[in-house]
């Protein structure tokens, strides 16, 4: 006999439906007993209406509380049943098809050991849709999707047949299998009890099967064969962990720790951080004590060995293949077929469409304008790539990443004899890009591998730039002819030519990022916006922080407006990104700037020195002054077309808004600039009054208040429709055509030069080798000979504020003293500060030189480039003495020994051997020990001071000498780094832009 148990749980809707297929069925059930846990009496009414001479239907009302799974089992063991008879499960929710029981029933009596057939579940609303053909599993309990929610049914699954369990919907099951087994292990839950009473049936000897060819239309969770929550994967876990050997339990439980914490780590890897979330959770399946007892409610039994149903297990291989196919679409996306709108491949439509491309034609033009306007920029292209560019604020030196890297984060740093001054983080960035150079082949005889780098940009700045309005504006119009404009127009107008002519470094890095930040404003501002957005944005205005610090606070201001005025919740929160994370990530820089906020006004390149008297009209008209200026008439096209476009953009005001708030700061900030004075008594620096009043660069706020202009012309085009449009767009293209023009027309002019370095090449050499010792630049003036020292260290690459030369002057009275013939030992003295040569303008006078060649420490060089070169000798008589002056030295009884010098500011890893009462003088400042680390043998030593310069006592013997500047703030400049780490993980784009919006 065929009973049909129906459970009824809910109101009477579902239950009519499925007794009327039941009664429409080809093959009715012998008995029909409705199992009902509702407390709404109408259930009664529907089984009386239904229930007919020819159709049996028995109703039994039942706890509310009680599991379908446990009423089932209770039903079974007490109900009057033969262990022969069949129990059909048919909880309300699944509505079986007329010919179900009957394909049910064919695949039951295909053997005798048939214990259990389930039926392929498919979706009610959408029958052509599959749900469930069986459950499939790992021998580890990982619980597959398979066939995935929502896959077409199309027969592709209708030769499966042994399976490990079947849903508990629609479950034909033989009376006397259930009552062995003990029905369903309630510890486990649903899908957890459905997969245990499969997996012990077929440990038992009786066959589990499914019928493709039976099917049940089922809603919600009916035909469950998926792990959809945690706490069904942690049930399938467990089940794994109950039925698997005793033996094998503790390697079964230490491979769901590893595999889960792997999964876990790999999927935050992945940006998938609700999947990392269930992969954790894994972890909660390792329960002892719920494995156990079932394990002991279950025990015996067992007819079949456990390796006998291994076939029915999907393989380790088949979840390694898919999570790598998951894990490739996570990174690049779905694949999409050439005929589902893919690009085209065809070679000759995507030259054609390239050479159309209004970005390509804006980057080339671009080009076309940087060649034209460079031509009196002095020495030729080359020259320019392989030595570095100086004049204008370029301060180019003989520069390698690795000294950059220690200016940029030595405690000690600095040109010269050194500081502690605020640390440039612009140095660090820069020393990626020349490490890079450094390693290409062919770039070994680089005069300046720094220098080339700095000359690279100089040369791709505006090309660069105007791809990254190109692809920028994509966030204000789809129209490429308006984007390709707006990029020109960027790359060729207001303070664009003038950064480059002028060597402003801070303005050439923000005209490349200041684009892209502010789209990333814009798309975080939608509610299109993602997680991802917001962190590429903190990464990119962090690095528009490093080298334009005026402009990041100008971006924290217009991402805290969106936190505070923006519509959308969640956009609120993602500006929030930007305005607290970018800051952040400059680290002890916040620190330096709190304690002088000058810091915060300019950057490498962005101050201007010396009296300026810039008129506001011009300043409006996008018209900075200086080097690769363009007419104010120039400027006016732009500041016209941007207040056009106000103007016309009448719907979406969200952007002009913006915009417009955007143009109040940023004019604000180009008419305040001239006012502002630096070395002002709050943001003073030693040696400010010397030079004059230091402004911050009007053309730094130029650059945001030209981009609001153009933002607001290219909306203000969006929004007008036919021909206006048209008319706009061209009036738009002229308008580059215009800047572009002009800046080719009237040139860069020459402040900026090829670089060549001052110094004779024994000077060079000696500042790089282990002597790494100093070469004086004296120029002597009707006030006073001024001087600057040059040695194998590196400082800003462009002026910013004025330094603090306190430390130099140290040397102050022995090199006057040198030159006006006072100072018999005046050489000695310098030598002591490793200053190996001198080098005098050939402006002081026949006098001066007639002096230094007459002086028994110095021996006259070639002339070179305007200076008398002198060569001073090193201290001491010893045969064994240096060939120059060196930065350490070890001091003994009767004269003096080099010690090898290896890095910047006295920085060695050497073996010297001293005798009693030697000790190490370091040509450096007394201030420098205070900074640096000397260690003998691993023992740190303790300075003294001997004539202005630290000393250190030596032990006898051969020892291990190690003198390190270490990093101010190690702690910080540590979290610095982990946090720059994890934000550009989070800025990276894994997926497609939908998916990123689901994570």
């Amino acid at each position: 006999m065929v009973h049909a148990v129906v459970l009824n749980s809910s109101g009477p809707s579902g239950l009519r439906a499925l007794l009327d297929a039941l009664a429409a069925s080809s093959t009715r059930a012998d008995h029909v007993v409705v199992l009902d846990s509702s407390s709404d009496d109408e259930a009664t009414t529907v089984v009386e209406s239904a229930r007919s001479d020819t159709f049996d239907i028995a109703h039994e009302r039942i706890d509310s509380g009680m599991p379908d799974r446990a009423a089932v089992s209770q039903w079974v063991g007490s109900a009057d049943l033969a262990d022969t008879d069949l129990v059909w499960v048919l909880p309300v929710g699944s509505i079986p098809e007329p010919d179900t029981l009957t394909r049910l029933l064919e695949a039951h009596r295909r053997s005798a050991s048939v214990g259990l057939v389930g039926p392929k579940h498919v979706d009610a609303s959408a029958p052509g849709t599959l749900r469930s053909v069986g459950i499939t599993t790992t021998r580890t309990g990982r619980v597959l999707e398979d066939p995935p929610l929502g896959a077409p049914d199309q027969g592709q699954y209708d030769l499966r047949r042994d399976v490990v369990a079947v849903p508990f919907s629609g479950l034909l099951a033989t009376v006397g299998v259930l009552r062995a087994l003990g029905g369903w292990e309630r510890a486990f839950g649903d899908l957890g009890g459905d997969l245990d009473l499969g997996w012990r049936a077929q440990l038992a000897g009786h066959r589990v099967v499914v019928a493709p060819d039976a099917r049940m239309r089922s809603v919600a969770a009916m035909g469950l064969a998926t792990a959809t929550t945690g706490g069904r994967r942690r049930a399938a876990r467990r089940v794994a962990l109950a039925r698997t050997p005793w033996w094998k339990a503790p390697f079964l439980a230490l491979w769901i720790l590893v595999s889960s914490l792997g999964a876990g780590v790999g999927l935050l890897l992945l940006k998938r951080p609700r999947a990392a979330k269930e992969a954790f959770g894994d972890l909660g399946s390792l329960d002892p004590v719920r494995g156990v007892a079932s394990r002991m409610r279950t025990r015996g039994g067992r007819e079949v060995r456990h390796r006998d149903i291994d076939s029915l297990f999907v393989p380790g291989s088949v979840v390694v293949r898919r999570t790598l196919d998951r894990a490739q679409e996570a990174i690049l996306g779905p694949s999409v077929l050439p005929d589902e709108g893919g690009p085209d491949t065809d070679d000759a439509s995507i030259v054609s469409r390239a050479a159309l491309n209004p970005g390509i034609l804006a980057f080339l033009a671009t080009v076309v304008v940087v060649a034209a306007a460079g031509r009196e920029i002095g020495g030729g292209l080359i020259s320019r790539l392989g030595s570095g560019v100086t004049g204008g604020e370029l301060i180019t030196t003989r520069a390698t990443s690795s000294s950059l890297w220690h200016a940029a984060f030595d405690g000690w740093h600095g040109p010269g004899l050194g500081g502690d001054g605020p640390a440039n983080l612009s140095l660090a960035l820069l020393a990626i890009p020349t490490w890079v150079v450094e390693h290409l082949p062919g770039t070994g005889d680089l005069t300046s591998p720094a220098g080339a780098v700095v000359g690279a940009l100089l040369v791709l700045t505006l090309p660069a730039a105007a791809v990254s309005a190109y692809i920028s504006a994509r966030v204000l119009t789809h129209s490429r002819l308006a984007r390709g404009a707006a990029a020109l127009v960027w790359a060729t107008t207001g303070a664009a030519g003038a950064s480059v002519a002028q060597g402003r470094l801070g303005a050439l890095a923000a005209l490349v990022l200041l684009p892209a930040v502010f789209a990333g404003i814009v798309l975080l501002a939608r509610p299109t916006g993602t997680a991802t957005g917001a962190f590429a944005t903190a990464l990119g205005a962090a690095l528009l922080g490093a080298f334009a610090p005026p402009l990041l606070a100008l971006v924290v201001l217009v991402c805290l407006a969106v936190a505070v005025f923006g519509g959308d919740g969640r956009a609120r929160m993602r500006a929030l990104a930007p305005a607290l994370i970018s800051p952040l990530l400059l680290g002890p820089s916040l620190l330096e700037a709190i304690d002088n906020w000058a810091l915060v006004a300019t950057g490498p390149g962005l101050s201007q020195w010396g009296p300026t008297t810039p008129e506001p009209l011009a300043l409006a008209l996008l018209h900075p002054g200086g080097a690769g200026s363009t007419p104010w008439w120039v400027g006016a096209v732009v500041v016209a077309g941007g207040l056009a476009g106000l103007l016309a953009s009448r719907h979406g005001r969200s952007v002009p808004t913006a915009a417009s708030f955007v143009m109040i700061l940023s004019l604000a900030g180009v008419l305040g600039a001239p006012h502002l004075d630096l070395t002002s008594r709050d943001g003073a620096t030693a040696g400010a009054q010397a030079i004059g009043p230091v402004t911050p660069w009007v053309g730094t706020f130029m650059l945001p208040l030209t981009l609001a202009l153009i933002a607001s012309a290219v909306v203000g085009v969006g929004a007008l429709r036919g021909r206006r449009r048209v008319t706009a767009t061209a009036a738009l293209g002229l308008a580059g055509l215009v800047t572009a023009g002009a800046l080719a027309w009237f040139s860069f002019d020459a402040a900026l030069r090829t670089w060549s370095d001052p110094r004779p090449a024994v000077a060079v050499e000696q500042a790089v080798n282990d002597l790494s010792n100093r070469t004086v630049f004296v120029t002597p003036g009707p006030s006073g000979a001024a001087y600057r020292i040059v040695g194998r260290e590196t400082g800003a690459l462009a002026r910013s504020l004025p330094q603090n030369l306190a430390h130099d002057a140290v040397i102050a009275d022995d090199v006057s003293q040198l030159l006006d013939g006072t100072g018999e030992d005046a050489g000695t003295r310098l030598a002591e500060q490793a200053i190996g040569f001198i080098a005098v303008a050939d402006t002081a006078g026949d006098e001066v030189t007639r002096r230094l060649d007459s002086t028994q420490s110095l021996s006259r060089l070639a002339s070179r480039g305007g200076f008398d070169f002198w060569r001073i000798a090193a201290v001491g008589n010893d045969p064994d003495v240096a060939v120059g002056p060196s930065r350490l030295t070890r001091v003994t009884g009767d004269g003096t020994a080099l010690v090898e010098t290896t890095g910047e500011h006295g920085a060695t890893e050497a073996s010297v051997t001293a005798e009693s009462g030697d000790t190490l003088a370091v040509a450096e400042p007394a201030a420098w020990a205070e900074h640096a680390s000397v260690e003998v043998d691993g023992r740190e030593v303790t300075a003294a001071t001997d004539g202005g310069r630290p000393t250190y006592p030596l032990p006898a013997g051969t020892h291990e000498l190690s003198i390190t500047v270490p990093t101010e703030y190690p702690w910080w400049r540590g979290l610095q780094a982990l946090m720059i780490f994890v934000v550009a993980f989070l800025a990276i784009p894994f997926g497609t832009r939908d998916s990123r919006r689901k994570r």
